[in-house]
């Protein structure tokens, strides 16, 4: 028997359950489930009745369409941190891909796409959560820094951009090693077409020489130099080994071995290039000849070659069989400016003009008269009519006879070179049915390849009708480079109209072969010059080159065989190096720091602990304001 107390009590801590219950239900009516909720009276019949129907029926209720994709989403969510990490590292690696390695930007692109899948697939998952973030006070403060560090990166790159785009730089060095010239910013700033500069070194890391790597930083510096003060020129290196199709470009079939430290200068609009030579090993002119080589690439100043005339020479502008208006054409075609050196016999003051590159002087017949011959002397020891010493000393072709005047023989003979009086009979290498005219075939392989093999392919036979014999005193003022030689069955005939050698007459035969027709001499003085006591610079040294005839360039031969070659390559490799302007070099200044004992000791310590210390004060100052 239940006593009335009891049932109090029992209906008290119902009550109390009850309160309990509805404690821990969320205060937001929104949040709770939906029976949980309270029932209105007026709906208590319709939802028992609803809630019996349902208990009633046998159909099974349809699951909404995202319970299908809860396993893949709880599987973002649990992954949520690796995917975002793999997201940010897709993004950064695709950027740098593609900013860096050109040939992977296709891969860099579709890692860029996978990161930015990632991100997007991970927020939209958790949109709630990265909403909150944004939303919440420390996530306004993350926007906040976010924003504030995005402006501070934008300001950089566009102070970079604007920097890169208005550089200037200053040469601080005591002698302006690294500035141009004036001449040079002239040219530069003048430049009326594009200009490519093309240097053939080999890459850096095969570059075993210090000599060579230091000859390649000088050029490629200067190079840069000059790109920084004009837009219109620029420059690449290439290595020969990797890029044989631009070395066949310039050079033809030439061996690639022979391609390194050279540098071609193109004008892009009219196809015209120039192939630089330094002056020196050591590269003191560098500037100066890629000044040269930038005129003569645009046209806007030709190397000029004189002809001279007045002593019965070969005609330039004469248009018979025993003219030269070939050669004069074809130098022109070469981009030189050919001009005819007029002296009569009468003058006694006659001068070689300042920007001479090169005196030819075709097949004289009347004699040399003294001023002449001393105008001439002047110029290939490198001297002005003024008397002032010129940029270069000079360069001469001289096209000689059997019959050549004596006093032009005497003239050569004073810069060590002899010309002989005889016909060359090569009863082994002669034009078939033409016996006197000699077939020069035998290329000298150390000569120059500028010369002998200009394009990378031999030089055609040569044909000499009636050409003499080459010799060379040897002294310490000179050497000798024979560019070609006939063949050991070769006689010197004293008889222009004989075509039989004499032999086994004792004194009376002719003398035999091999015979020189075509020489390079580099001289430094006439025979008597006190000889120099150390090596002389290249600008010092008189290059001429004496061909044993000058019936082979006349307009009835200029395009038989490699004459016509042999002619012009000389030409070209004489004033290869001739500068078009003067640019005085730099003059490396080498300043030192003298310090006793105690004046190092000073410096040391004030560099190991002056900076430090007073960095510390100023961090202890910094501490103490804000403690």
């Amino acid at each position: 028997m239940t006593t009335p107390s009891s049932r109090d009590e029992g209906q008290e801590e119902a009550n109390q359950n009850q309160g309990n219950q509805a404690n821990q239900q969320p205060r937001d009516w929104r949040r709770r489930r939906r029976s949980e909720r309270p029932t209105p009276a007026g709906d208590t019949t319709r939802s028992g009745t609803a809630r019996a129907r349902v208990e009633s029926s046998d159909e099974e209720l349809s699951q909404p369409l995202i319970k299908i994709f809860e396993p893949a989403l709880d599987l973002v969510v649990a992954f949520s941190g690796p995917l975002v990490l793999a997201g940010i590292l897709g993004l950064v690696t695709g950027i740098a891909v593609v900013a860096f390695v050109s040939s992977m930007r296709l891969y860099g692109v579709i890692d860029i796409i996978i990161g930015a899948a990632l991100l997007l697939g991970v927020g939209a998952v958790l949109f709630s959560n990265v909403l909150t973030a944004f939303v919440s006070r420390t996530g306004r403060y993350g926007v906040n820094t976010i924003i504030l560090v995005s402006a501070f990166t934008g300001i950089i790159i566009v102070t970079n951009v604007l920097s890169f785009e208005n550089s200037q730089r200053l040469d601080v060095t005591a002698t302006n090693q690294f500035s141009l010239g004036n001449r040079t910013k002239d040219v530069l700033s003048n430049l009326s077409e594009n200009v490519r500069a093309t240097a053939f070194y080999k890459d850096e890391d095969d570059t075993e020489s210090p000599e060579l790597a230091i000859r390649r930083n000088k050029v490629l510096n200067t190079l840069e130099e000059f790109d920084s003060r004009s837009s219109k020129f620029t420059y690449r290196v290439v290595d020969p080994d990797l890029k044989p199709e631009i070395v066949s470009k310039y050079f033809g079939a030439r061996p690639i071995s022979f391609v390194t430290e050279i540098v071609v200068v193109e004008g892009m609009e009219n196809e015209v290039f120039d192939v630089l030579r330094p002056t020196d090993a050591t590269y003191t002119q560098l500037e100066q000849d890629l000044v040269t080589s930038t005129l003569v690439a645009t046209g806007s100043e030709k190397k000029p070659i004189y002809f001279l005339a007045g002593h019965g020479e070969r005609d330039i502008d004469g248009v018979t069989s025993d003219g030269y208006l070939n050669v004069r054409t074809g130098l022109e075609k070469d981009n030189y400016r050919v001009q005819k050196l007029l002296w009569r016999p009468s003058e006694t003051k006659v001068e070689v003009p300042l920007d001479a590159a090169l005196v030819v002087i075709a097949g004289p017949t009347s004699s040399l008269p003294p001023a002449h011959e001393a105008a001439l002397d002047q110029y290939l020891e490198g001297i002005a009519p003024d008397g002032t010493p010129r940029r270069e000393h000079g360069r001469m072709i001289f096209l000689a006879e059997p019959d050549s005047p004596a006093s032009f023989k005497n003239f050569f003979a004073d810069w060590g070179i002899l010309i002989s009086s005889g016909y060359i009979r090569d009863v082994g290498s002669s034009v078939p049915g033409l016996p006197q005219t000699l077939s020069l075939e035998n290329f000298n392989p150390d000569a120059p390849l500028d010369i002998t093999l200009p394009k990378g392919e031999r030089l055609q036979p040569v044909s000499m009708p009636g050409a003499t014999a080459v010799s060379l005193l040897q002294d310490d003022l000179r050497s000798g480079l024979p560019l070609a030689a006939t063949s050991a069955n070769s006689f010197l005939i004293s008889e222009p109209d004989r075509t039989d050698p004499i032999t086994n007459a004792g004194a009376e035969s002719d003398p035999v072969g091999p015979f020189v027709p075509a020489v390079l001499v580099r001289s430094v003085g006439q025979i008597g010059t006190q000889p120099p006591t150390s090596e002389p610079d290249p600008s010092e040294i008189s290059d001429i080159v004496v061909l044993g005839d000058s019936d082979f360039l006349s307009n009835s031969s200029y395009n038989q065989g490699g004459g016509s070659d042999l002619f012009l390559n000389s030409a070209n490799f004489l004033v290869g190096d001739f500068s078009l302007v003067s640019i005085r070099p730099k003059v490396t200044s080498f300043r030192e720091f003298n310090l006793d004992k105690n004046e190092l000791k000073f410096v040391n310590w004030a560099s190991w602990l002056f900076l430090p210390g007073l960095m510390g004060m100023m961090a202890a100052l910094v501490w103490w304001v804000r403690r």
